[in-house]
């Protein structure tokens, strides 16, 4: 029996919860849920807890008191104690939780533990140590990038040795945006409308800036070219173009021309890095519709792209499974 210890019970957290809570799947790939950690302390029983009912009490805003003793302490501390098989790190990316999540992360793997990640910060900062050497293989990244996590790992000697140059269409927010303005939108609507379908981060910031897509670049530019010796580039070093200034009669013009506007996140081996709005004709793979992103490599001048849809809470739970799942039939 696999046993699972779940760390956030929020959005993500709940729609893995929800697939969890499917016996058929239980049953077939023997999986308990163990624990569940969020702000406040552990749940813990070794019987096993029930996905629904941590779900329900979660989403009605209950604490995990109300299921039984919490034990008070850090999440990373409480994956030491309690050893589960498999962590499950479904907490929101902040940039002011980058420590804590990389913290998690270490602690599970110390034990031995798979690791699936939704947060992108962690990542980012460990993508070298956690995807090479002695813990390959431990680490489940597919939902982190919106489900084309699980093609950078299976590709990632490959990428390592002939890829110069990564691009990424991975913000599907800034997308929305630039479509609503697109349509006759001012970028204040634009923001409205992404707002209205439930796409802004935590921290809406994130995805304004920049540094949404800065992150997620420096996750795959890490594990591409990255040296787990050399400490990663930080997110002040990429050059990020804010949503906010958009000039919507440029963006506009282009559509008349045939052509669209994209928020383009790319890196190369010598270490330059930037997310910039660019222009992007009808045929580019990178053009991707808005519930999709697009990981661009490229290799002796040819562009391969590893497409994801696990964009929104739901996906981004199925994608944490899957990685879940590919680690319990090993």
């Amino acid at each position: 029996m696999h046993t699972i210890h779940l760390i956030g019970p929020g959005h993500v957290g709940r729609e893995f919860l929800a697939l969890l809570s499917q016996s058929q799947l239980q049953a077939h790939l023997q999986m308990r849920l163990l624990a569940v950690s969020d702000r406040l302390g552990v749940l813990c029983d070794e019987r096993g807890l029930d996905p629904a009912a941590v779900a329900v009490v979660k989403a009605a805003g209950r604490p995990l008191c109300d299921l039984g003793a919490v034990d008070a302490g850090a999440a990373e501390f409480a994956v030491a104690r309690i050893r589960a098989d498999v962590v499950v790190d479904a907490t929101d990316s902040t940039k002011t939780g980058t420590d804590a999540a990389i913290a998690r992360g270490h602690a599970a793997l110390q034990i031995g533990a798979y690791l699936a990640l939704s947060g992108k910060n962690a990542l980012a900062a460990a993508a070298p140590a956690w995807l090479l050497g002695v813990h390959r293989g431990r680490v489940g990244v597919n939902a982190v990038l919106g489900g084309a996590g699980a093609q950078l790992v299976d590709e990632l000697d490959e990428l390592r040795a002939g890829c110069e140059r990564v691009m990424l269409n991975g913000n599907v927010t800034t997308g929305v945006i630039v479509q609503a303005i697109e349509r006759g939108a001012s970028v204040e609507q634009g923001i409205a409308h992404a707002a209205s379908l439930g796409l802004l981060e935590t921290d809406p910031t994130l995805d304004f800036d920049g540094s949404d897509a800065a992150v997620k670049l420096l996750a795959v530019a890490g594990a591409v070219f990255g040296d787990a010796l050399r400490p990663a580039p930080s997110l002040a070093s990429v050059q990020r173009e804010d949503v906010r200034t958009l000039d919507a009669k440029l963006l506009r013009d282009r559509v008349r021309r045939g052509a669209t506007t994209r928020l383009i996140a790319r890196a190369d081996r010598a270490g330059l890095n930037s997310v910039r709005f660019e222009e992007i004709v009808s045929s580019s793979p990178l053009l991707v519709p808005a519930d999709c992103v697009a990981y661009g490599y490229e290799i002796a001048g040819q562009l391969r792209v590893h497409l994801g849809h696990g964009v929104g809470y739901r996906c981004t739970a199925a994608a944490l499974m899957s990685d879940v799942i590919a680690f319990v039939l090993r």
